[in-house]
């Protein structure tokens, strides 16, 4: 079984911003994810199939369970590449994550849901 995770470098402003706005953490702490396009779109590659890749993705319910963990939801669209074609097969989806800060290195973790073996080698 695999648990997906990836890391994000965050600043110490955005650190403190989040300690001295509880009320507005999770605004905070969303539109900063939202610009670590690259790192967050290879978290969710890790739920695709090999010739699909995400075209779009939106943060959602972010919540803090305390001031450097929390949940969130991310929500893609994927498109599928056969080659050097672009196909329209598209499908949307979500997975659950979890965050944690760390504050000392300047980084946000991104963790996925578990990843379940397949059976076969049949995608999806």
């Amino acid at each position: 079984m695999k648990i997906p995770e990836e890391k994000l470098s965050i600043s110490v402003e955005l650190i403190q911003d989040i300690v001295d706005q509880p009320a507005e953490a999770d605004k905070i702490l969303q539109q900063e994810l939202s610009k670590h396009k690259t790192e967050v779109s290879y978290l969710i590659d890790n739920y695709l199939p090999g010739r699909y890749k995400v075209s779009v993705f939106k943060i959602t319910d972010l919540v803090f369970q305390d001031v450097f963990h929390g949940t969130l939801k991310i929500k893609y669209n994927a498109t599928e590449f056969s080659g050097c074609e672009l196909t329209e097969t598209e499908f949307d989806n979500f997975i659950n994550a979890s965050f944690a800060i760390d504050k000392d290195k300047l980084e946000v973790t991104l963790t996925g849901e578990e990843i379940r073996e397949r059976d076969s080698f049949e995608e999806f």
